[in-house]
């Protein structure tokens, strides 16, 4: 058995009558309901926390994606990842996951994970998410898509980390004249997904 830590980086500090008089943590609360400064101090607690979890012998630490919400402070869940890949030394780093209907550029996306791959020496675990309701609304993306997007984009990665390159890739939801992946992932075929 393996023994994960995972996190979601929530705003602890928010005045829950807030939350209440704004029906939801979620899209509709008012940014000036975050105080940068207990920010900065959340950040640095909680990427201390994920660290602790690997020195004390975690086999992996998991990060994850949310949007315009007190509920995790995590929109860019590779820029987490990034600081993990040189502060941790053996566990694993989970990106559970990427929001793939969200993004307009999956490529990007395979690029960001190999190179979190190399930084990593090679211990990223990658998941792709298809995201919640309430980030389609507050991204401006139509739903009625989300399942094609997903499908469609999680396509293109595992192409983009595994063919030769340069290729064309014409979806119906993506194109592009060339995917030519610089870095390769270091972990073969990919990461593990």
């Amino acid at each position: 058995m393996q023994v994960y830590f995972f996190h979601l980086m929530p705003y602890g500090d928010l005045d829950i009558a807030e939350s209440d008089k704004h029906n939801s943590a979620w899209v509709t609360i008012p940014n000036t309901c975050f105080d940068p400064s207990k920010g900065m101090k959340l950040y640095d607690r909680y990427i201390g926390e994920l660290e602790l979890a690997d020195q004390l012998g975690f086999d992996g630490v998991c990060v994850n994606e949310h949007h315009q919400t007190a509920y995790g402070l995590m929109p860019a869940p590779n820029l987490i990842a990034a600081a993990l890949a040189r502060s941790t030394k053996q566990a694993k780093i989970c990106i559970l996951g990427r929001a793939l209907p969200l993004v307009s550029n999956p490529v990007m996306i395979a690029e960001e994970f190999a190179m979190l791959d190399h930084m990593s020496g090679g211990r990223i675990i990658t998941g792709f998410v298809r995201g919640i309701g309430s980030e389609y609304f507050s991204n401006s993306v139509n739903p009625t898509f989300s399942h094609e997007r997903f499908y469609e984009a999680h396509e293109l990665i595992l192409k983009a980390w595994t063919d030769p390159g340069p290729f064309s890739y014409q979806g119906k939801h993506y194109q592009f004249d060339y995917v030519n992946l610089w870095p390769r992932p270091v972990q073969t075929p990919h990461p593990p997904v």
